[in-house]
């Protein structure tokens, strides 16, 4: 008899293309995957799987490029959104029906946010696509999704672990995956280093501005050189001394700091995932599962990351 599994999927961007091998691990070990809850990415990946259709949206995903990613970002700058989020939905509907969830043969929930309450948005039911389309509304960059009366985005910020969403059934085994972890370790092992590198840098540089001052003094007493020899070595040596000063901080310059070349789409990217790394700690710590299986946030995050699908799962 096969092992029952009831399956939580994190919010956090191409990293939740991980799942995908997740899945597929646990599938040919002989668990079933009775019951799925997903946010954002969680839920995309989810939903598709539940629907039965994981191995033709693996096919169309590893086929994307980074040209095709951005020719699937319908670009509209608007007051509250940079993307419409409409040319990515309609391209997978091409591939996965938009079906209603209630109908799908593995239970399914996917998590939004109501943009104005703060409220937790659960989709037991209704047209798959639109569930996920409200779940990966990251704000800023997708174009919230009008529901009814509510406003919806990214479900990350009310849940983005699903722990409590998921369907349970007896004897299920409860299995969170969480790919918005922080090593904290490597953290601190990079900030010691840059902390060593500006601790050498200094020394470096004061050294060489007292080998520079050796030079003027030692020519002030050269009284066997004539005048303009004696600017011409002090010249040629504090030229010297200067080229080493600049060429040791090429070497040990801001790209050993850890926010060397952060941009707008890093900055925000590493609010929500510590957010959610946040909030995934949490529920896991309340709803105890059985598997928590773990990625770090750091390994895959940029945008050009969502055409690396094949290698991230």
């Amino acid at each position: 008899m096969k092992k029952r599994v009831s399956l939580a999927l994190s919010s956090g961007g191409p990293r939740g293309f991980a799942y995908i091998g997740a899945i597929e691990e646990l599938t040919s070990h002989g668990y079933q995957i009775g019951s799925v809850a997903g946010t954002s990415i969680g839920s995309l990946v989810g939903g598709i799987y539940a629907a039965g259709k994981l191995e033709e949206f693996k096919e169309w995903l590893f086929a994307l490029d980074a040209w095709k990613v951005f020719t699937l970002m319908d670009l509209s700058i608007g007051k509250n959104h940079l993307v419409k989020g409409e040319r990515i939905i309609e391209a997978m509907m091409e591939i996965v029906p938009d079906v209603d969830i209630e109908s799908l043969p593995i239970p399914f929930r996917a998590v939004a946010t109501d943009l104005y309450t703060g409220e937790e948005v659960v989709f037991d039911r209704g047209k798959l696509f639109e569930a996920i389309r409200a779940s990966i509304s990251i704000p800023s960059l997708f174009r919230p999704v009008k529901h009814g009366l509510t406003t919806l985005v990214d479900g990350c910020i009310a849940n983005c672990l699903p722990l409590d969403r998921v369907v349970r059934s007896e004897g299920d085994i409860l299995v969170a995956f969480d790919v918005n972890d922080v090593d904290v370790a490597e953290i601190r092992s990079i900030l010691a280093r840059e902390n060593a590198a500006l601790v050498a840098d200094t020394a470096f540089e004061q050294a060489k501005r007292a080998e520079m001052r050796g030079v003027f003094e030692s020519v002030a007493n050269r009284h066997d050189m004539g005048l303009i020899e004696r600017l011409k070595y002090a010249g040629s040596r504090s030229i010297a001394l200067i080229k080493d000063m600049i060429n040791y901080e090429e070497e040990y310059d801001e790209k050993t700091a850890l926010d060397y070349g952060d941009t707008y789409y890093d900055l925000l990217d590493r609010s929500f995932s510590l957010m959610n790394h946040r909030q995934s700690e949490l529920s896991i710590a309340l709803h105890r599962p059985d598997i928590v299986v773990k990625m770090p946030f750091d390994a895959y995050g940029e945008i050009a990351d969502y055409a690396k699908a094949q290698e991230i799962s």
